[in-house]
């Protein structure tokens, strides 16, 4: 008897002792999220970046590589059509301020030379488009606020 109650408590303590095993428990112990990933498409995610006041900086839109979280950026392509959509549900031109600039970028990225994009320049935010010979890598939108500083990504984290 003592057996099955000393086994039955060391499972339960075991279980509940692993933060990793559910948002919840995660939250819990750390907090709200500094990041978060979406599924917006079957085959499009966007993962946000939120400012201390928990209002999106950042927003990364990219293909689904995998189940595994660490992959190589630019490996696939997604479509502009689809991407220009997940662009305005994200950000829709209405929210962006005034137009201000768009410019052509191509910057040597070592060892891929992978940063040929685009930016426009609106009055609340910025897009990044990177583009391949076969379509656009990723976007990045980020937002013009004081609590997300002067960062500008090319590549997606």
């Amino acid at each position: 008897m003592w057996f099955r109650l000393s086994f039955i408590m060391l499972t339960v303590a075991l279980q509940t002792s692993f933060p990793g095993n559910n948002p919840d428990t995660i939250r819990q112990r750390y907090g709200k999220p500094l990041s978060e990933s979406f599924l917006v498409r079957p085959d499009v995610v966007v993962s946000a970046i939120y400012g201390p006041s928990g209002n999106t900086c950042e927003l990364a839109i990219t293909p689904k590589q995998s189940d595994v979280i660490f992959t190589m950026p630019g490996s696939s392509t997604m479509d502009d059509k689809i991407l220009a959509e997940i662009t305005e549900e994200l950000a829709p031109k209405s929210e962006r301020g005034k137009f201000i600039t768009s410019e052509f970028l191509n910057i040597i990225c070592l060892p891929d030379n992978n940063c040929v994009g685009t930016r426009e320049s609106w009055e609340n935010l910025s897009i990044y488009r990177n583009s391949g010979e076969t379509g656009t890598r990723y976007e990045i939108i980020r937002w013009k606020r004081s609590e997300c500083g002067e960062k500008i990504w090319t590549q997606p984290h």
